[in-house]
């Protein structure tokens, strides 16, 4: 009876122990945070009405809000449906009703906004991606909506996307009363680009030229691709230089074959999506997506005319990424696949693929089985 009594006791200790634990995880409202441009905002309660400015964030959401990505959702701009509608049929297939409440509002890619339509959702938070605060302050939209009491954070998950994907769904999560979801995720993306780092200082590094959207605009367009932003940052924390840094001006811009020709990569990258307009031959990476497809497209587009002149594609080191990573809170896929890629020998142990299944089984609600594929290797060019 003495030892039952203590088993009791140790319980009831336990549990405490846990509440408690909860407790000071929880987060406390009215609270202050400093959103990743460094603005300070007040949130007043936990958000219950969120619209969306980038789709994209959906893969921060389910990081979070596991159970349901979509439950706070009112409005938002579905990308997915229009640049992956296999990776939105997936979501839409985990979470039948909910995902169908938010209305579309389509923004502009600038993040231009309706206010009143904005209005008539009756939000209690707005997330915005800091690439569009320009537009944002251009249309006096924080004074705006201060003035209505809804607060706004910028996040950023593509400017500088390796530094601040950890700081975005720290964010998110202290703002949602998610801080345990988003602490099991940022320590798990922290080890694993140590583990990069670590295995890779020293090396020479790569060259590499990103050609972004491959085969969206149909077979004969090339060379797309992002300067030091985008998948620009992304293969640099890989390890890569990345040629776009130095070959366009702005965030984006197109390069003449004959210029990567010059430059002669060390390593291609092409990256794609199942994009919904006529006339792509862009690799469907995603969920649900068909790897034969995938592999096809890759062969197809890297003997386009002029291609065996690249070095990349001589020496058989060309590759093909998930084009929506780049805007994605799991982009340490894309910065793992390619670490690889670039430092095969250090790097042997990798397994890219299956850190993404321990991701989405672990930190998400989605199916733990799955299919995916994000990353590929092009076939030898003979």
């Amino acid at each position: 009876m003495r030892i039952r009594n203590h088993f009791l006791r140790s319980l009831g200790l336990a549990a405490t122990f846990a509440l408690t634990l909860a407790a000071a995880q929880a987060t406390q409202y009215p609270i202050t945070v400093t959103d990743v441009s460094g603005r300070s905002v007040e949130i007043k309660a936990e958000p219950q009405r969120v619209v969306v400015q980038d789709g994209r964030d959906l893969f921060a959401l389910a990081l979070l809000d596991r159970e349901d990505p979509f439950k706070r959702m009112v409005a938002w701009n579905n990308i997915l449906i229009r640049s992956d509608p296999q990776t939105w049929a997936a979501f839409q297939k985990a979470w039948p009703e909910s995902s169908a409440r938010p209305i579309d509002m389509k923004f502009g890619d600038e993040g231009q906004v309706n206010l009143e339509q904005l209005a008539v959702s009756k939000p209690d938070l707005l997330i915005f991606q800091v690439r569009v605060r320009q537009a944002l302050e251009d249309a006096d939209l924080f004074n705006r909506l201060k003035t209505l009491g809804i607060p706004i954070i910028l996040v950023d998950t593509e400017m500088e996307p390796v530094v601040n994907v950890p700081k975005t769904v720290q964010l998110i999560g202290t703002v949602f009363n998610r801080e345990k979801e988003a602490k099991e995720f940022t320590d798990f993306y922290a080890s694993h680009i140590a583990a990069i780092n670590t295995a890779i200082a020293g090396q020479p590094k790569p060259s590499v030229f990103v050609e972004a959207k491959a085969g969206q605009k149909g077979i004969d367009s090339c060379c797309f691709t992002h300067g030091d932003v985008y998948w620009g940052k992304l293969a640099t924390a890989a390890g890569g230089v990345n040629l776009g840094s130095e070959l366009v001006k702005g965030r984006t811009g197109d390069v003449t074959l004959e210029t990567v020709i010059a430059k002669a990569p060390d390593v291609f990258v092409m990256t794609g999506s199942p994009f919904s307009n006529d006339g792509s031959v862009s690799p469907p990476f995603g969920i649900n997506s068909d790897p034969k497809k995938i592999e096809a497209a890759l062969a197809v587009l890297e003997q386009r005319k002029g291609f065996e002149h690249i070095k990349a594609v001589k020496d058989g080191r060309v590759f093909g990424l998930y084009h929506q990573l780049y805007a994605s809170a799991w982009n340490i896929y894309a910065v793992e696949y390619m670490a690889k890629a670039f430092y095969p020998e250090q790097l042997k142990a990798l397994d890219p693929d299956a850190n993404l299944h321990t991701l989405i089984s672990k930190f998400t609600g989605l199916p733990a089985d799955l299919p995916v594929t994000f990353g590929a290797k092009a076939p030898t060019v003979k």
